[in-house]
């Protein structure tokens, strides 16, 4: 229910924010395209940290998954096996503030009332891709409240798009490792808030409670879209403008989250992630394929009811996972390097994330694209399409990845 009245409360506020004209002096005057640049300016109440100098990522991507892989109606590129990576950063602005109100833009505004373009972020979700600074919302927009005032230091992880709709695997990968960012700046210590999407969220206090962060010390965007902070650090996005996942931001996760946690309870090593909760990627002949699995020892597991704790604990321990791609899949991240990851496919949405993710993370990626009954042919209806798992086809592969024996869970 708290989900449904959130989309409705944004779905109003659009038609506000475009349509009725209140406060609009707070709507920017113009962009600073580069924070390095903008700190450069004497006087301006700005300072810039560098933290990972820019580079080139590499990705190998078989011939046959990429040529599986999902593109739709041309939006929708194959995945890259190359990115360039830009530099990665903290800008501490004075007076600096930030405006939220909306899934698909972060508008991060300095004190002369102009909008910092590299650490902001505007999504075209027609497009399923990035826009440029200029192209931010906030510039048409023309309803506008007045900012929450907060004395002291605020950081701000509010990422935009799947992070903003409470996705847990954005949560983790975008949101989360840009206080990596701010701790190698040597400025978490003094921050005394955290803006974020939805303090309700379990996943969001018990991974910000790994850091020793409180929820007193969250400040939520859904009940204060618009902030001033007197001192606002901000980051560019953790996957800088593109898909590939640093290897900072895997090593930063698991420093925080392992070891794994002290659970009352004990996990097969061998573990299949049941989407049976999940509004999309049922697999319909679920009963016959957990009969198979259980052949060869593994547990099935819903995730919806386990603690932050019960899914590091969970994962950490794991040899071999078996699941239909999902955010839940975000948690291999504490995984021992050289687990096996089999993932399963709908014919209509063969995406390449966590076969990208577990290249960063040194585990071992199969996969087995499924039959998709009416699949469809946008990539907002491919998210809910179900499959049907070729048990005989799946069958090798769980051996395969049963005579691989991953290294002892590190951090």
């Amino acid at each position: 229910m708290h989900d449904v009245v959130l989309r409705a409360r944004r779905k109003a506020g659009r038609l506000l924010r475009e349509w009725i004209p209140q406060n609009l002096h707070y709507r920017p005057v113009g962009v600073h395209p580069s924070s390095r640049e903008l700190a450069a300016r004497p006087g301006g109440g700005v300072a810039y940290f560098g933290v990972v100098p820019a580079y080139t990522s590499q990705l190998h991507v078989p011939d046959d998954f990429y040529d599986k892989a999902s593109v739709y109606e041309g939006l929708h590129d194959k995945p890259h096996r190359q990115e360039k990576v830009p530099a990665a950063f903290v800008v501490e602005l004075i007076d600096g503030r930030v405006y939220a109100d909306n899934f698909n833009s972060v508008a991060v505004i300095a004190a002369d009332n102009r909008l910092v373009g590299d650490v902001s972020f505007q999504y075209d979700g027609a497009r399923w891709d990035l826009t440029p600074p200029e192209s931010n919302n906030i510039f048409r927009q023309r309803y506008f409240v007045a900012p929450r005032e907060l004395p002291g230091t605020v950081c701000n992880l509010l990422s935009g798009g799947g992070a903003a709709s409470g996705n847990y695997y954005h949560w983790l990968i975008d949101s989360l490792p840009r206080l990596h960012l701010v701790r190698e700046a040597g400025l978490l210590d003094a921050v005394d808030y955290f803006l974020v999407y939805d303090k309700s969220k379990r996943f969001v206090q018990g991974t910000m409670a790994a850091l020793g962060i409180g929820p007193e010390r969250l400040v939520d965007v859904t009940e204060n879209p618009h902030v001033r902070a007197r001192c606002l650090l901000a980051t560019p996005g953790v996957r800088g403008n593109l898909t590939h996942t640093p290897v900072w931001a895997c090593d930063f996760l698991r420093s925080i989250l392992l070891p794994p946690p002290a659970v009352n309870r004990t996990f097969s090593p061998y573990i299949y992630i049941s989407r049976r909760d999940a509004p999309g990627r049922h697999i319909l002949n679920e009963d016959a394929l957990e009969a198979m699995l259980r052949e060869y020892g593994f547990e099935t597991h819903t995730l919806t009811p386990y603690s932050q704790d019960e899914k590091t604990a969970l994962f950490a321990q794991a040899k071999v996972i078996v699941s239909s791609v999902g955010a839940g899949l975000a948690n291999i991240v504490v995984s021992p390097r050289g687990a096996q990851l089999i993932e399963l496919f709908p014919s209509s949405f063969v995406v390449a994330d966590y076969l990208e993710f577990t290249s960063r993370l040194g585990m071992d990626h199969q996969y087995l694209v499924c039959e998709t009954p009416n699949p469809s042919q946008t990539r907002t209806g491919a998210q809910r399409d179900h499959l049907i798992v070729d048990l005989e086809a799946l069958r090798p592969l769980v051996e395969t990845a049963l005579q691989r024996q991953p290294e002892p869970a590190s951090v």
